[in-house]
């Protein structure tokens, strides 16, 4: 290897190569792979061949818009990508944060484009926040000014190409309780802080149920996987750039009740919904489950209560959702970064809500 090679390959400078070359062909429209390759040929004459292809491939994934994602999105470990701005690239990787590399201010706002092109959403002064679908793995969050002062901002959620086994987000014990509860048809709440496995262990639950049964999965923006040819998902939709066209969390349970399910699956409770949620429950679709945002089981149960509340429901909210709900799943993670299934407790008509016992009887009703 020559010199120059050694130089430009493997070497911090490479990267303000790559740079130097990326900015060429701002802001023109994407250039055709060969223009990219005799820039560097240009650029770097004695650079062999590897290293100029890898350059080269850089380049052109900085200039459709991934920039340095690139090689960070091919790391199915990644789980979670943090751009606060101009910067270092922050990443989540089995549970533990990290910088990988740096984006530049024109990078951003090229990302930003590429990000929202394919949803016909678009991010600016008047709607500085957008929530997105990328694809069946991908959740995508942009926050630009004036409501992000150091923006754009932008915050992509990684999701498993595959279901986790139950073992893998609680132990024995555990793993086998909640596989009882799900083969007695027990109404169940995952909760916990964000960014517990909260969705991960949604997604593992449902995979225990029978292939015969018919799931209707409803969820804000969908992220649980393909869950087989019996399941069928319902995803909102915001309002368009006119304000009309939206189709509300709640709107789906009523919808999704109409389409017979045998369990009725919520993806995440956060507000009117909730209504909704104990009047499938309190119709008999047993089995049902869902995800909420909480700390501890009093507080998912309250958290419960204030949101049916808010969907309009009446009378004893608090003995309605103790007659319909069979146990919560508390999920968390530890310091190292494990998510995992920390607790199981039982809702009770004449108190608090209590560990239950692991055998399945001592929660399902």
């Amino acid at each position: 290897m020559s010199r120059r090679s050694r130089a430009v390959g493997n070497h911090p400078a490479s990267r303000t190569f790559v740079e130097q070359i990326h900015e060429r062909f701002l802001p023109a429209p994407a250039p055709e792979p060969r223009d990219v390759v005799a820039a560097v040929d240009t650029a770097a004459p004695l650079l062999d061949r590897n290293h100029a292809a890898e350059l080269v491939s850089e380049v052109l994934a900085r200039l459709a818009g991934t920039g340095p994602l690139a090689d960070i999105w091919s790391d199915d470990e990644v789980t979670e990508v943090m751009i606060n701005g101009p910067g270092p690239i922050m990443i989540e990787r089995r549970g533990q944060l990290s910088a990988v590399g740096r984006i530049s201010a024109a990078e951003v706002h090229r990302l930003v484009e590429y990000l929202l092109g394919p949803t016909g959403r678009r991010v600016d002064r008047r709607l500085p926040m957008v929530d997105v679908r990328l694809d069946d793995r991908t959740r995508c969050h942009i926050a630009v000014p004036p409501v992000a002062v150091d923006g754009p901002y932008i915050t992509l959620r990684r999701f498993p190409a595959h279901v986790r086994a139950l073992d893998e987000l609680a132990g024995p014990a555990e793993a086998a309780c909640l596989r009882g509860l799900i083969a007695q048809r027990a109404n169940l709440i995952v909760f916990g802080p964000t960014s517990t496995g909260k969705t991960s262990l949604l997604a593992s639950l449902l995979a225990a149920v029978a292939p015969s049964e018919r799931l209707v999965i409803v969820e804000e923006a969908a992220e649980l996987p393909r869950l087989g040819e019996g399941a069928v998902r319902l995803e909102g939709q915001p309002p368009n750039v006119d304000g009309i066209g939206a189709v509300t969390m709640a709107e789906l349970v009523v919808t999704a009740l109409r389409m017979r399910p045998d369990r009725l699956v919520i993806g995440e409770v956060r507000g009117p919904e909730a209504a909704a949620l104990l009047q499938a429950l309190t119709t008999g679709h047993r089995g049902s489950v869902s995800t909420l945002h909480a700390d501890d089981p009093a507080h998912a149960l309250w958290r419960l209560e204030q949101l049916a509340r808010g969907g309009g429901a009446v009378g004893d909210v608090a003995a309605h959702i103790a007659s319909v709900l069979d146990g919560l799943v508390h999920m968390s993670r530890g310091a190292d970064g494990r998510r995992t299934v920390s607790a199981i407790y039982e809702v009770c008509a004449d108190g608090p809500p209590r560990r239950a016992a692991m055998g399945v009887q001592a929660v399902a009703s």
